[in-house]
């Protein structure tokens, strides 16, 4: 039935005139089916006037990380394992912060605990957005964990908010985050290269203000609402014949 639908979809993505995708991979994947030029990359903007720059990560408070941890796709293991393995090699690490809609699960607080981390980690649920915002800015790290994200809206809230970023490169990250510039990408499930790559950051605090300081270049230029609704009206007014 997939294998039905996939030729379903391929031969409908020859018929359309444009097509908007939110990061590389799907870029790459439908330029195989459609000419490239019609495939448009617009991904979802942030908030730029909202999530702005608070202290320098240098001075932040807490590795900060946001998201639906009962989801298994976000790994929240991993992340903990990771964290354990940072404070195992590295002296005065923060305390770990999950926000999000959703807990880990009692399993994945039984890791933390056995890990010994349990009580370095807390987690705030259904912030409002004014509290995610102070957190995003008082972080001296963001931390996505994941096995797989189509883009990761979380990453350019954290960007946008001058916060560097370690990521796996699971998809819509590697589109974002540029990796040594406004953070690190590491590969898929690796505990070590999570905990090395934190360690890379939190250590180094000029690297660590530069990287955010970088980012929140990189959230303007492409990622600001602005910036990727033009793309929108750029392509609905080629397509319409209106002139600019």
């Amino acid at each position: 039935m997939t294998r039905v639908t996939d030729r379903l979809d391929h031969t409908a993505l020859r018929h359309v005139d444009a097509a908007f995708v939110e990061n590389q991979w799907m870029y790459d994947h439908l330029a195989d089916y459609m000419p490239p030029d019609e495939v448009i990359f617009a991904p979802p903007g942030v908030n730029v006037e909202f999530f702005t720059p608070g202290v320098p990560p240098s001075q932040g408070d807490h590795i900060l990380s946001v998201g639906r941890f009962e989801d298994p796709r976000k790994n929240v293991t991993l992340l903990f394992e990771a964290y354990a393995a940072l404070r195992a090699q590295t002296e005065s690490v923060p305390p770990l912060v999950l926000a999000g809609r959703s807990a880990p699960t009692e399993a994945d607080w039984a890791q933390a605990e056995a890990l010994g981390v349990r009580d370095a980690v807390t987690f705030r649920e259904n912030v409002s957005q004014d509290e995610l915002a102070h957190l995003y800015r008082t972080a001296a790290l963001y931390v996505v964990s994941s096995d797989e994200e189509g883009l990761g809206l979380t990453i350019l809230e954290a960007m946008a908010s001058g916060c560097p970023v370690v990521s796996t490169a699971c998809g819509g990250p590697s589109t974002t985050v540029l990796d040594g510039e406004t953070g690190r990408l590491v590969p898929v499930g690796d505990v070590e290269a999570i905990a090395d790559a934190m360690a890379d950051v939190i250590g180094d605090p000029e690297r660590a203000d530069a990287m955010g300081r970088r980012g929140r270049e990189r959230a303007e230029e492409h990622f600001s609402m602005e910036a990727t609704g033009q793309r929108f009206l750029d392509v609905y007014d080629r397509l319409l014949g209106v002139e600019s």
